[in-house]
């Protein structure tokens, strides 16, 4: 499945992402997906060798930053960040 994705991202976010040499995606082809209806990601950038998505936040449906995962073959989205700070001290 190809997921089209948004580019568009505040001053601040831009700063972090050009600061940790981040690239952004504008599209993404994932195989297999375990997402569930909140979690279709709106952005997504490459953090190192690490996939980063915005996602809706289930419980709270605010936007939380997750990071892609695989495991035996499907995607999902494993730790969520509610912000780019609280991501970058996670990883």
């Amino acid at each position: 499945m190809k997921f089209k994705l948004d580019a568009h991202y505040s001053e601040k976010e831009l700063e972090f992402l050009e600061k940790h040499n981040c690239k952004i995606l504008s599209e993404i082809k994932l195989s297999k997906t375990n997402f569930s209806e909140y979690e279709v990601p709106r952005r997504m950038f490459l953090y190192g060798g690490t996939y980063i998505a915005e996602i809706v936040d289930d419980e709270t449906q605010s936007f939380v930053w997750a990071v892609l995962s695989e495991w035996k073959g499907v995607y999902h989205f494993a730790e969520c960040y509610d912000c780019l700070e609280a991501m970058e001290q996670g990883l």
